[in-house]
């Protein structure tokens, strides 16, 4: 791989693949709404696009042909309550849709969307006799969508695709309020956090390996294949939490099940082999070194928001 093009270059998972790729010497056209987002990414192998994502079908001419990957990032509503907005979700379809046709119209060899695992949780109700899901599935029924008009068109118009499920990342550059940021500044503050069953199993991934492993699909992946972005082995939510607990504030006392949740992920739906086996790529990051990382930048980070105000 030679050259790629980002969506969402800006974004949390888009600007730490824009990263990875430009420090591997790949050259990258990062697609943004606004050039400054890119301002901390200088590179001379780095070209930025402001486009909006309505604007995709438009770019065909001023992006050069035969890319080798157009990796999409670009989501309005990953996160928040955003994520049971259908309206916005059904429009992230259609740019999704317009993100493959321009990579189409231009020649790029390879699109790899980023999935979620919100996906696998939308199969527990498929065959339900009582289907009820939260609100928050209408952001997993638009990736889902997203995965089977993808592979659909991708195979008429003769670009290889594959959608990377990612597992629950965190790291720094994450703005989120998602549960690996309110669990450690909790933690932080020497609060308990509000807790679901501790049995649930989870896979908190780190940031850099989220990226090291979109680059290694970049490279080397089977077409049309869904790829798991996590570990190879899972954990219970109780040990997670326990090693972050103990990381950065060991007498703070965990109490799980304070909150009933219906969200359940059913694993043996993604191969956790798939990404090792096809690419040789794993996750090797140290998992307490990486939640000190995220640590010090989420202080950081409401230091900094602190002085704003």
């Amino acid at each position: 791989m030679k050259n790629a093009i980002v969506t969402g270059a800006s974004g949390f998972i888009g600007s730490a693949v824009c990263r990875e790729l430009l420090n591997n010497h790949i050259s990258v056209i990062a697609i943004v709404r606004d050039r400054t987002s890119m301002a901390q990414v200088e590179n001379k192998n780095l070209v930025i696009v402001e486009a909006e994502m309505c604007e995709y079908l438009s770019l065909s001419d001023k992006l050069p042909e035969n890319i080798d990957v157009f990796y999409h990032f670009a989501w309005d509503g990953a996160y928040g309550t955003i994520l049971g907005e259908y309206e916005k979700q059904i429009e992230n379809i259609q740019y999704t849709c317009d993100a493959l046709k321009l990579a189409h119209k231009i020649r790029c060899k390879k699109f790899i969307m980023a999935g979620t695992i919100n996906e696998l949780e939308l199969f527990q109700f498929h065959k339900a006799n009582v289907n009820i899901p939260r609100k928050a599935c209408i952001y997993g029924i638009a990736k889902l969508a997203c995965d089977f008009m993808g592979k659909t068109l991708a195979a008429d118009w003769g670009i290889d695709f594959n959608v990377a499920i990612i597992g629950s990342c965190f790291g720094p550059g994450d703005n989120s309020k998602r549960i690996h940021n309110t669990i450690i500044l909790n933690l932080l503050c020497g609060k308990s956090p509000v807790l679901i069953k501790g049995d649930t199993i989870h896979d908190w991934i780190y940031i850099d390996d989220v990226a090291r492993m979109f680059l290694a699909l970049g490279k080397r992946s089977v077409n049309m294949k869904s790829y798991y972005l996590g570990h190879r082995s899972l954990r219970r939510l109780d040990e997670i939490v326990r090693d972050v607990r103990d990381e950065l504030n060991p007498d703070v006392e965990l109490k799980f099940g304070e909150i009933q949740s219906s969200f359940n992920i059913d694993y043996s739906l993604v191969d956790l082999e798939a990404v090792y086996q096809d690419t040789g790529c794993i996750a090797e990051s140290d998992f307490k070194h990486s939640i000190r990382l995220t640590a010090n930048w989420l202080l950081e980070k409401a230091q900094r928001d602190e002085r704003e105000q």
